[in-house]
């Protein structure tokens, strides 16, 4: 079975970020908050990094895939790939950590050990979209003979 996805990346900016949160009903004090703002803004940096790191880009796009199939947490694709599980988005992003200035680096740990990162990286994680453009059932041949339950105990399926 071949399943396909077209993945759009938006890149995070400024003015994205700024966008994002428009519709949030603190929006002005978020803005004005330069610390607070500046924490938003790490998104921006990360991403790039992101994008910069062949393999973590990899695991991050199977990731958004998956999520568009399954988006269990302990999906059994997810676990084929290597991308479940609640501290999926910690796995992938915190090698990319150390390619960040300190305080950057800093922030995203903390977060991430404070169990916090998905706050922290909203808009990054929903930067990058998938939709699914088709799929194909090249080939079907049987694996086994019974019941479902006796071929489930057989671990055949």
């Amino acid at each position: 079975m071949m399943l396909d996805f077209e993945v759009t990346i938006e890149e995070v900016t400024d003015e994205s970020l700024r966008e994002y949160y428009r519709h949030s009903s603190n929006y002005e004090e978020l803005v004005r908050d330069e610390e607070q703002w500046g924490n938003l803004s790490r998104q921006i940096r990360l991403q790039r990094a992101l994008l910069e790191d062949e393999e973590a880009l990899r695991r991050f796009l199977t990731y958004v895939v998956i999520e568009r199939v399954d988006s269990n947490v302990d999906s059994e694709l997810g676990k084929v790939f290597r991308a479940a599980g609640e501290t999926i988005e910690d796995e992938i992003l915190e090698p990319l950590f150390s390619r960040l200035d300190e305080e950057d680096a800093s922030y995203f740990r903390e977060a991430s050990e404070a169990g916090e990162l998905f706050e922290c990286i909203e808009v990054l994680s929903r930067s990058f979209r998938a939709r699914w453009t088709g799929a194909i059932l090249e080939e079907i041949r049987p694996v086994g003979e019974g019941s479902l339950d006796e071929l489930e105990s057989d671990n055949l399926m």
